[in-house]
């Protein structure tokens, strides 16, 4: 959890000596620095830095604060942008710059130009706000919403019906025996007048319209009607105003087209539709339009609906592949977030180069199968990537605290993620008045939020994290199947999104959820398999092989139904001599087929085949793969203990995070051997210690990180490790404390005088409770001797960071607990003196513009909100403590 978390336990340890963590402490220090050639660290990259979502407020960019910002994101560590457009602030409308407009690409050309200088990439938004869409968009390209038709009538009884507005697609009278009518030829002015023969008779047909929805929080010159998200013959047009704005782009090109979550809101229809159900289904969705309006036998409505959603669902997936390919003609790649869309997300995220999960308010080990969809598209396709939107509303605005940030970080990265987006920071010109440019669904990650004075040091992290996670291949050892066609065989009338937000009802409780929370508990890895995934792998020396991985088993949870064709390729894989389990409490007696058409005869195709392997059903799960399948299992979990291993070229690669609510003490032992380990501090990338024995002593505290590189021939270069000692002394840091305000506002309190260490809010100046920036406290104490053991300082309670300068020099920059930091070198026998600059958040002078009534939030469309999305105001928050609470005081020993 902490920046100097990973480094204070390894040197109680005995890991590290005081001189190489006193130079690795400073936030400037970086991996690059050392000899790669004896480094187990990978080689640094752009990608391997975080990115942040870059929101051009109103696309009211300039030049010269386009320099500025992009050089102060190197500054800070960040990797590239993510550039989208969207609405504007009130009273820069002057500034507005319409999109894709001359002015506008001019604009994007100096921000890669520039970035390409600075060392960084940018991607770009296909379009401005969410979902794509905008003026080029007619109602023949724009989103389609269904209105289902369905009434009664009786033979000779005129039946006068005014139809749904939109587009008629199909209006069918089925008699309760006979062959049914096609009524469109008596429709006349949105109505129908028509006598029906002899008998009973059911209307059912189906009506679209066009234009149900705008871009959402579209920026200038991106206004209009959303795309239908399931035609390619949409984007191919949509993309055509793109192709005319970039045929004199002389800049660079952006890496990546991005496109955000499926929220093509109430979309459910396409004029291909009902060609590409016959072409793919087998039947004519007109010929069983009474059931998928809701009418007759339960299970035909049932297998009906899901043939449309499936339909649908092929149809997001070639509108996504349509868009990729455009973007792979003009040399660039893709990134996407699948979920929110009707279909089988595992194939949606697959047709992207980098898919992108994302996480919202809520960090918990239930979401990782969640996450794992994005990672096992990238996996399946041989994808070094897996990005993730971060920080979304983890919490209220600027509230959020370093360490909630770490540890969703550090989640989303046990989830499969190696590539990771703030969400992020909003374009502000320096002449906006503080707190600046804003987004409203965000965590602030710049400049004004509070977290931007020692975000060096996170990004460090996260950018040593990234580096590992990046180098090598995935090492799962379990290959789940998802059976897509349980998840839609539901029957009610909306078409349901699989969202992140709703997983509780499409995947939580589901036999499948539980068979990965099995694999994810019992420390095996494991990936996702589609269908269409499936359909590819292969086997190789008796292990399943899919994209660049290899697994030990295939499991197949409890599905309730299987297309025949996958559980032909199941039979086919297992007489090539693949493992195959079926993780089942109990025998079922026989599966069905999904969808409609031919069903009976396709059901006793699939039953023939599953009798087959009625020996490889199983209730255990881990205990079949652990002994039968020989799949490794990371004893760690049992312990609280959550990790991801990957492959590297001479050995194995470890991300661990100690997510228990106590402290883990003990010895570690890998599943995978080695003749050499390298324990690495991701704080610090100077530290490195050398393990050439099994068992691993290791001490975490709850949250903290810790990074191994394995070798599996050689003995890694670098400093042995010693053996652990747990003998320490503590000694408090006696005398006055002054304080000292450096930067912030919205005044700089008065210096003041302490006995002790104490959060400035509590000082008597009534400007400290509502002041944000940074403040020095200083003292200094006397040394009679250096201990030869080493020496600590610990800074006690700290809100929120702090950077701690000895006798005039960095010792280095605490991000969050616990607040250790090795003094190295810099401490003499004599008198030290001592500062530590501590930088809270934002919230007290937020609270305090909204108590005096300033009028701040000046955004057009939503304006700024809160956390519930009710208008935002901070006027009656308490008090966020802040300052150096202590107690500080120094440790002695290693």
């Amino acid at each position: 959890m902490s920046l100097h978390r990973t480094m204070t336990r390894l040197a109680i340890l005995g890991l590290a000596s005081a001189a190489a963590l006193a130079a690795a402490t400073h936030p400037a220090a970086s991996a690059g620095e050392e000899d790669r050639a004896a480094s187990p660290w990978p080689a640094p990259a752009a990608e391997n830095k975080p990115w942040t979502r870059w929101w051009w407020l109103g696309s009211a960019v300039d030049e010269k604060n386009l320099t500025r910002e992009l050089e102060a994101f190197a500054r800070a560590g960040i990797g590239g942008v993510e550039i989208c457009p969207i609405y504007g602030a009130m009273g820069a409308e002057d500034r507005f710059i319409d999109f894709l407009s001359p002015e506008w690409m001019k604009m994007l050309a100096h921000t890669t130009r520039e970035a390409k200088r600075l060392g960084m990439r940018v991607d770009l938004t296909t379009g401005t706000g969410w979902p794509f869409g905008g003026p080029m968009v007619g109602p023949a390209h724009s989103s389609k919403g269904l209105e289902r038709i369905q009434t009664n009538a009786e033979g000779g009884k005129p039946i006068s019906l005014d139809l749904p507005k939109g587009e008629l697609q199909c209006l069918i009278a089925y008699p309760e025996s006979g062959d049914p009518i096609d009524l469109t030829g008596f429709v006349k002015d949105g109505s129908i007048e028509w006598t029906p023969p002899p008998g009973k008779w059911t209307l059912s047909g189906i009506s679209a319209k066009a234009g149900i929805q705008k871009v959402k929080r579209a920026a200038p010159g991106g206004e209009g009607f959303v795309l239908d998200p399931f035609s390619p013959a949409s984007i191919e047009a949509y993309t055509a105003a793109f192709d005319k704005a970039f045929r004199n782009f002389k800049a660079p090109m952006p890496r990546a087209q991005f496109h955000d979550s499926f929220e093509y809101y109430g979309a459910d229809w396409s004029p291909g539709l009902l060609d590409r159900f016959v072409k793919d289904r087998g039947y004519d969705l007109r010929s069983q339009l009474p059931a998928f309006n809701g009418k007759g036998d339960p299970d035909t409505v049932a297998r009906v609906r899901a043939d449309y959603r499936q339909t649908l669902g092929d149809m997001h997936r070639d509108y996504l592949k349509a868009w990729h390919d455009w973007s792979a003609k003009h040399g660039g790649i893709t990134r996407n977030q699948a979920h929110g869309s009707p279909g089988n997300l595992l194939d949606h995220y697959a047709v992207s180069e980098i898919p992108e999960t994302e996480i919202f308010r809520h960090v918990g080990e239930d979401q990782i199968p969640m996450l794992r969809f994005a990672a096992s598209a990238a996996h399946a396709s041989g994808g070094r990537l897996v990005s993730s939107e971060t920080f979304t509303w983890l919490g209220e605005h600027f509230q959020v605290t370093p360490e909630s940030l770490k540890e969703a970080a550090d989640f989303v990265f046990l989830g499969g993620v190696n590539h990771l987006f703030f969400h992020g920071i909003p374009y502000s010109p320096d002449d906006a008045k503080w707190p600046g440019w804003l987004f409203y669904a965000s965590t602030h990650m710049g400049p004004n939020g509070g977290l931007w004075q020692d975000l060096p040091a996170f990004n460090g992290y996260l950018q040593r994290c990234m580096s590992v996670l990046q180098d090598g291949s995935p090492d799962s050892e379990a290959l789940i199947y998802f059976p897509f066609a349980d998840t839609i065989a539901s029957s009610p009338e909306k078409l349901p999104l699989f969202t992140i937000h709703n997983q509780n009802e499409w995947l939580h409780g589901t036999p499948f959820y539980q068979s990965a929370m099995d694999c994810w508990n019992s420390g095996i890895t494991f990936d996702f398999a589609s269908d269409l995934m499936l359909a590819r792998a292969t086997v190789v020396d008796g292990q399943i092989a899919l994209g660049t991985n290899t697994f030990k088993a295939l499991v197949i949870p409890a599905v309730k139904r299987m297309p025949v064709e996958t559980m032909e390729q199941i039979d086919r894989l297992a007489r090539l001599g693949a493992r195959v389990i079926f993780h089942e409490k109990e025998t079922p007696r026989s599966l069905d087929v999904p969808g409609f058409h031919d069903r009976e005869k396709r059901k006793a195709a699939l039953n023939v085949l599953r009798v087959h392997h009625l020996d490889k059903v199983t209730a255990d799960l881990t205990g079949t793969l652990t002994q039968n399948a020989k799949a490794a299992s990371e004893s760690m979990t049992r312990q609280g203990l959550r990790f991801v291993r990957r492959k590297h070229a001479g050995g194995y690669s470890y991300f661990i995070v100690n997510r228990a609510a106590t402290a883990f003490d003990g010895t570690l032992t890998l599943a995978r051997p080695f003749q050499s380990a390298a324990l690495l501090d991701p704080w610090n990338p100077s530290k490195i210690r050398i393990l050439t024995t099994r068992e691993i002593p290791l001490k975490l505290a709850p949250l903290e990180s810790i990074l191994i590189r394995t070798s599996s021939d050689r003995v890694l270069p670098g400093p042995a490790a010693s053996a652990p000692s747990a003998a320490t002394e503590t000694l408090p840091i006696q005398g006055h404390w002054t304080v000292e305000f450096i930067q912030g506002g919205p005044s700089l309190p008065a210096k003041a005088s302490l006995p002790t260490t104490a959060a400035w809010t509590t000082l008597a100046d009534p400007a400290a409770a509502n002041f944000s920036g940074t403040a020095r406290y200083s003292t200094s104490f006397p040394l009679d001797r250096i201990p030869a053991s080493g020496l600590r300082l610990d800074l006690g309670k700290v809100a929120h960071t702090a950077r701690v300068i000895l006798n005039g020099k960095p010792a280095g920059t605490s991000w969050c607990p616990p607040r250790v930091i090795d003094l190295g070198a810099l401490a003499k026998t004599g008198r030290n003196e001592l500062s530590i600059e501590v930088t809270n958040l934002a919230a007290n002078r937020i609270a305090d513009l909204d108590r005096r009534k300033v009028d701040w939030k000046r955004f057009h469309e939503i304006n700024f909100v809160n956390i519930d999305y009710k208008p935002f105001d901070a006027a009656t928050w308490p008090v966020m403590e802040s300052g150096l609470i202590g107690p500080v005081q120094l440790i002695t020993g290693p």
